[in-house]
């Protein structure tokens, strides 16, 4: 990639803590100051790519309405880890549109074309 991108890591859960509503929020805040910005879901971050979650049944505010406005951002790149999905028996066909999985070389090379990575 060329110039400034960032890549937001998410490998916790959706719900429990705040780290994956802090991450959308960064998200949103450096793609609307015209930062190039992609998100790659690993570990237990890949239940955060299923649609029609149920948050309100633990009183949590549902990441999907974040995630459905991600377009509306320019942000298009969203990436999962292969091998995290299968770690969790997680069938590909299940989770959100427009996520392209990635093999673990293809993770690392990911991570090696942003000028910035940052977890959650």
């Amino acid at each position: 990639m060329d110039g400034k991108s960032l890549l937001l890591v998410f490998r916790r859960p959706p719900y429990g803590r705040s780290l994956s509503r802090a991450g959308y929020d960064l998200a949103l805040a450096c793609a609307a100051f015209d930062q190039t910005v992609s998100l790659l879901f690993m570990d237990d971050g890949v239940w955060q790519l299923l649609p029609e979650q149920h948050a309100e049944r633990i009183d949590a505010r549902n990441i999907n309405s974040t995630q459905a406005s991600l377009p509306l951002y320019d942000i298009d790149s969203l990436y999962v880890d292969s091998p995290s999905l299968s770690a969790r028996g997680l069938d590909p066909s299940a989770l959100i549109g427009g996520v392209a999985q990635l093999s673990e070389p293809e993770v690392r090379e990911l991570m090696a074309s942003h000028s910035q990575v940052l977890v959650f």
